[in-house]
């Protein structure tokens, strides 16, 4: 064989895998979706004038009277009748094109601390347990790729961040923006891939969930009182689920129906063997 066919048939076997990659990244292959945007939360009031969900805010002991940690607190928390016009127009009536909605209350936070510096704030939403108020992350539905929310700003240069729990415990601290503007503005989270979102097991308790949000003041900036309004939480997410026979056996509420009421093994039967 001369040198020229060799060559020759060198550039032919370039030629045949670049044509077989090059086929390859033309046709990938399909995974199925489902990709919808989700309320998390939207901060209205139920058909009584209450909250839906209860937040509270919790500073750090510079924002309590005498600056201690068991101080009165010097924060408020409000549902305000206030919304974004650009999301839901002058008339807080929107339309999904299935049901028309109305979102007119957004959650007020007003901040005032005894001193400048790094101040912090945390909002958590909580729920009533044995007497006691703790907090209740709220959970999202699939695989989320982006979290947005509507903030209020009156120019104070403020931070706010959410923390989120992933299934495995695992607190994660995602940076939301600078609170420098003035009115009503969109923020956009972007969920980072190396979050784990949903367990390898199929009936996990835990699940991926918001936890708080955070307001961080600017040690220049005045502190002597401001407002932020916080409405309409979503995300993105996939949907997609894998349906299989018993599928309903591996939700978790089901799961907690379907045991409260299902007749049990007495003690004296289980250790009669």
């Amino acid at each position: 064989m001369t040198e020229n066919n060799c060559l020759l048939k060198r550039i032919l076997i370039i030629f045949i895998i670049f044509s077989l990659l090059n086929l390859f990244s033309i046709y990938p292959e399909e995974k199925a979706s489902n990709i919808q945007s989700v309320t998390l939360e939207d901060f209205e009031l139920d058909q009584n004038g209450k909250q839906k969900r209860l937040w509270i805010a919790v500073p750090e002991r510079f924002g309590r009277e005498n600056n201690i940690d068991t101080g009165k607190s010097l924060q408020d928390v409000a549902w305000v009748e206030s919304w974004p016009e650009a999301a839901f127009g002058r008339d807080g009536v929107y339309d999904d094109g299935n049901e028309k909605k109305t979102f007119k209350t957004s959650l007020g936070i007003k901040l005032e601390f005894n001193r400048r510096g790094y101040n912090k704030v945390e909002l958590f939403p909580v729920q009533e347990k044995d007497g006691k108020t703790v907090g209740a992350p709220i959970p999202f539905k699939g695989i989320v790729q982006q979290i947005d929310v509507w903030i209020w700003g009156s120019n104070y240069n403020y931070d706010m961040e959410m923390i989120l729990i992933d299934y495995k415990g695992v607190y994660h601290r995602l940076p939301v923006g600078n609170l420098k503007h003035v009115g009503w503005k969109n923020f956009k989270v972007t969920i980072p891939t190396y979050i784990p979102q949903t367990s390898t097991y199929i009936s996990s308790m835990e699940k991926f969930a918001l936890v708080k949000l955070e307001i961080w003041t600017a040690p220049d900036e005045r502190v002597t009182g401001s407002y932020v309004y916080i409405d309409h939480i979503k995300y993105l997410t996939d949907l997609m689920e894998t349906k299989y026979d018993g599928f309903n056996l591996g939700e978790d509420n089901t799961v907690k129906n379907l045991w409260d009421k299902a007749p049990k093994s007495s003690e004296k039967t289980q250790s009669s063997k």
